[in-house]
Formats: structure tokens, sequence, C-alpha cells
């Protein structure tokens, strides 16, 4: 059996209909759901039109709600940011599996599509949706969970059209996870591209990025890059973020969306040499530069703490904030 529902989004006023829905608000709960990426080089648009939320209830009925083919840009809602895609709808209350959200497949025309300096192309996300952790609703309470996306990870052009990958995307319930803020030492972005000059990418920008790890990774010889295969005792990056920086040259980076516990991360200004699929450390002229030490993500008496990193010797305070 499936249940239909229809949400007007971001509104206080959410027009639902259920079949076989209970009229007791004791027996509901709330769902909202956001949506955020981290900053990517070389990519100014990328759009995103969701369909349906989908999820499956204990006793297999599949409940389905009306996005309304609303679009976005995911790359206004970078770091800590997100976009509220479902804001607050009425659940009833139970464990929940296979839960997605399906979005319409880009064709050139209408759909996903990304815009980048070489004009705008479709983009097809893998099997046309977005992966969502289960979700426990418990009555009269409201559920909040973020879905992340890391495009350097994920976001490929294969045959002049993009493809969005679900190992670069996660899910965590907001009062679980935590944000980072890495303020780089300066030196380390000098020293870098001094000693990898003759890398220097076509239009003289490198490509600065940090690089997290679980935190079974202990020194710099044990960080992969972003190949779908790393070598044998080496382990791939769970997140990759582009260093930005201040209006007055400061460089930092933002990861939001974290579980909370332990990582590890680093830096290396070759972002430019690191195919998200190829193997570019055995393989190519990849090099991990520096290891920015080991940190906790704790989340706070409400979920959200922000937790800032000196990598080095930081770069006085400075994040953007």
């Amino acid at each position: 059996m499936k249940t239909y529902y229809s949400v007007l989004m971001l509104s206080s006023a959410l027009l639902l209909s259920a079949c076989g829905g209970s009229d007791s608000t004791t027996d509901e709960g709330q769902f909202s759901l956001g949506v955020s990426d981290a900053p990517m080089a070389g990519v100014s648009r990328l759009g995103l039109v969701m369909n349906e939320l989908v999820m499956t209830d204990a006793n297999g009925e599949i409940h389905r709600y009306n996005l309304q083919h609303r679009e976005f840009n995911l790359l206004d809602y970078q770091g800590i940011n997100r976009h509220l895609a479902i804001d607050n709808i009425d659940l009833p209350v139970g464990q929940y599996h296979n839960v997605h959200v399906t979005i319409d497949q880009g064709d050139g025309n209408q759909g996903c599509y990304v815009e980048d300096g070489q004009g705008r192309h479709s983009l097809q996300v893998e099997n046309g949706y977005l992966p969502i952790d289960d979700v426990q609703i418990i009555a009269n309470q409201h559920r909040v969970m973020t879905l992340e996306i890391n495009l350097y990870q994920g976001l490929q052009m294969e045959q002049e059209q993009y493809q969005l990958r679900h190992r670069a995307m996660w899910s965590v319930d907001n009062s679980q996870m935590g944000h980072l803020i890495g303020e780089v030492d300066p030196q380390w972005v000098a020293s870098c591209e001094m000693d990898y000059a003759d890398l220097t990418p076509i239009g003289g920008e490198f490509y600065h990025l940090a690089y997290l790890y679980p935190e079974s990774v202990t020194s710099l010889e044990q960080m992969a890059d972003m190949g779908t295969t790393p070598p044998d005792g080496l382990t791939a990056p769970l997140s990759v973020s582009r260093l930005l920086q201040t209006t007055e040259g400061d460089w930092y980076f933002a990861m939001g969306y974290l579980p909370e516990g332990n990582y590890r991360v680093g830096y290396s200004c070759l972002g430019h040499l690191d195919d998200p699929i190829l193997d570019d450390i055995s393989a190519g002229p990849f090099v991990m530069y520096k290891d920015a030490g080991a940190i906790t993500i704790e989340t706070g008496p409400l979920g959200g703490q922000q937790t800032v990193h000196e990598c080095g010797d930081g770069n006085g305070g400075h994040h953007g904030g």
C-alpha cells in the first residue's frame, strides 16, 4: 500500500492528505530536511530539482510527499548553511527506512543541471535519488536532518554531462552533529605553491583543499586522495573542502554537518591534480602536503556546535565570520 501526501514547502500552512492516517496528533511527530554542500572551484551553479520524499514504514507501507519539482541552487548553501527543503511535516510515529528524495534528472533542457565556465550541462544523479538515513519519528517531537553533498568527491563530467554519485553524500540528525572551521597557516599555502611550482595549473591558480579522515588515520603517510580505490595502507577521505580567503587574505575552510566523533585533517595545494576516481598518489603527481592533526567534533547541547581548528600556526583567528 502507498500513502500519498502533498507538501507546500517553506510555508507554515502545509497541505497534507493521507490515506488511512490518524486524526490524533499524539500519534504523530514532525520531520524537516535541509541540504548543504561544500564549495567547489570551477562550478558556478548546481540546480537540484526535487520531486518526492519517499519513506517506508515498519509495516512496509510507502509514504510519498510531493515536493512539487522545486528547484534551488545547491551552491547557495555551503559549509554550515543549508537549504530547508522539507519544513516541519507531520508523520505517523514509527521507524522509517529506504528514505530518499527523488529528483528530476537533467536532460539538457529541464531537470537538474550544472553551470560551469563552458556553459550549462545536464546533471544526472546516481539512481535518480538522494539517499537519507533511516528516520525514527517520536510522538510530539521534531526530527531535523541535513543531507550533506560533497561535490569534490561526487561530481564528475562524463560524456558531456555531469554525474553526481552517492559516495559523496551523507545525512545526519542535527542533534548529533557539529561544524568544523579550519584556520590555515599562510606559510603552508605559500610553501606548497613554491615547492610544487612546476605543477602550477593552467591559469596559475592552485586548488587548495582540506581533507577530512577518520580517526584511524594517524599520519600523513596514511592519507589517500579522493580516488575510489585507495592504495594498500592508505585511507580515502570522508570529506573534502576548498580553502577560502577572507578579504584580508587569510585562509580558512568550513565543513558542515559532521557526525560527532574524532577525525584527522590533511592539506594540499594540488587539488587540481586529484581526480575523484583515480588513485593520483601512487599513479599520478598528487601529493598530500601537510598533516593538520586530530580534531574532535562535538554536538553541543542542541547540536551544531562549531569547532575551530588551527592548521599549523593558524591564521590569527580569521575565518570569514
